[in-house]
């Protein structure tokens, strides 16, 4: 299937959002969701525990082309790793970590949350490669933002 450096995801709190009454634009794809707290996910890689926090008011959408819903389920585990995913491509989060291959990292966190949440390996591969192939638009190689709140918890 593909390999995969990112392991043991966990969904560590709940997720609270609002339904965006007027669907909002984010780099081309609507915008379904408002996190209204912050949502924290982790797993490993790099051989230790990280956390990823995704501050509140971001806005939440899946990280799948509108063309694949119908291939796809877009809600349940997809949806709730999608915001991880897209808070790391937002801020390319591990970019510092992972130099050029910060997008790799940040789609293979995708699939690990959604294998965590019990997503079949189809459906994770199908959203790999999906995101391995389209998602590269919206990795702005231009931006990083130092408050990514990515945090090694152990090493």
């Amino acid at each position: 299937m593909f390999k995969n450096d990112v392991t043991a995801a966990r969904f560590e709190t709940d997720l609270y959002i609002k339904r965006a009454v007027e669907a909002v634009k984010r780099d081309g794809a609507r915008v379904e969701a408002i996190l209204l707290e912050p949502y924290r996910v982790s797993f490993l890689w790099n051989g230790s525990r990280w956390h990823l926090t995704v501050p509140p008011g971001f806005p939440a959408a899946p990280s799948v082309p509108p063309k694949l819903h119908s291939f796809v389920p877009v809600l349940g585990a997809l949806f709730e790793a999608s915001i991880a995913h897209d808070w790391a491509y937002y801020t390319r989060c591990f970019d510092q970590y992972a130099g050029d291959g910060g997008r790799l990292v940040a789609d293979q966190m995708l699939t690990a949350l959604m294998a965590a949440g019990k997503t079949s390996i189809a459906d994770c591969a199908e959203v790999f490669f999906a995101v391995r192939a389209f998602g590269e638009r919206h990795y702005d190689p231009a931006v990083f933002r130092p408050d990514n709140n990515l945090v090694r918890v152990t090493a």
